[in-house]
């Protein structure tokens, strides 16, 4: 794992309820580089959730992540969580056919009922691999941490993840919420929702976030929308975490069988984006008019 080390981020402005996080000192394709790793939830928790559900998905994301195979200290260090109760869950998930477990390797795999799990959702982009491409391409392209997010209640949940290649970089990990009404994919996702809309949505967020959050006012999010529609895109400058930005763009509705909406970003350290946000922002539509035309039969 390399050196550690402690560092203290804000999940909002007001520091007095900044989340405990990990730098962590790695060494990807023998470059070091260090990792910010902002907690997964930092607008808090609604909802209690079953851990052994949570815990499930957990594991699932862990592999999207790594994409290799994994044994059960790896697996259980990565998520926090005892060694005991991991292996429990990962036997369990053997047992259902979800994962197959290498004797020799000690190690464990997402089966191919993992693969097959919600491809009746979608016969588009994301079902023939254009959307992940995109993400990729936009990885290679940017350097920046690459985020999809989708809606999810006052929320702006991030349902895939590709981390940064820079040595500097925020370790965001897949599963994280914004609120939807504060934060760049938020922004992003909010970009058709009428006004009338918008009042309603920040008042709900006040009353249902934690009581130290802040109040974020009405006009505040009305001013962010505004300059979204006007740029084609929207820089965050630290609304979630203090020294990151991210640039949001909202994808074509389309792109969703059922219409919902989706957004990318590129997110990184605020000072160079602030330089590159023109570069950024074209890279994210040129990528979206390449990977996602309007006529799928175009190269």
């Amino acid at each position: 794992m390399g050196d550690l080390g402690r560092f203290e981020l804000c999940g909002f402005r007001d520091c007095r309820f900044a989340r405990r996080v990990m730098v962590e000192r790695i060494a990807p394709r023998g470059t070091a580089s260090t990792d910010l790793t902002v907690g997964a939830d930092p607008a808090g928790s609604d909802v209690a959730l079953v851990k052994s559900a949570g815990r499930v998905l957990q594991i699932l994301e862990l592999f999207d992540e790594i994409q290799r195979e994994a044994r059960v200290s790896e697996i259980a260090e990565r998520l926090s969580v005892p060694q005991s109760s991991t292996s429990v869950l990962l036997k369990s998930l053997v047992r259902l056919g979800y994962l197959d477990y290498d004797p020799a390797s000690r190690s464990f795999l997402p089966s191919p009922r993992v693969a097959l799990l919600g491809a009746w959702l979608d016969k588009g982009p994301v079902r023939d691999g254009s959307l992940v491409r995109m993400l990729e391409h936009l990885s290679e392209r940017t350097g920046g941490t690459v985020i999809l997010a989708a809606r999810n209640a006052i929320f702006s949940q991030y349902v895939h993840v590709l981390q940064a290649r820079t040595a500097m970089r925020f370790h965001v990990p897949p599963g994280t919420r914004r609120l939807v009404v504060w934060s760049a994919t938020g922004t992003a996702l909010l970009a058709d929702s009428p006004e009338a809309e918008i009042g309603p949505l920040v008042r709900r967020t006040n009353a249902e976030a934690p009581a130290e959050q802040p109040p974020i006012a009405v006009a505040a999010v009305l001013t962010n929308l505004a300059r979204l529609r006007l740029d084609g895109h929207f820089l965050s400058r630290g609304l979630v975490t203090p020294g990151a930005g991210s640039i949001a763009v909202p994808l074509p509705r389309r792109i969703d069988s059922k219409g919902r909406p989706l957004a990318v970003a590129v997110s990184g350290l605020l000072d160079e984006f602030e330089r590159r946000e023109a570069e950024i922002a074209a890279t994210i539509h040129d990528a979206v008019a390449r990977f996602l035309p309007e006529d799928p039969s175009r190269p």
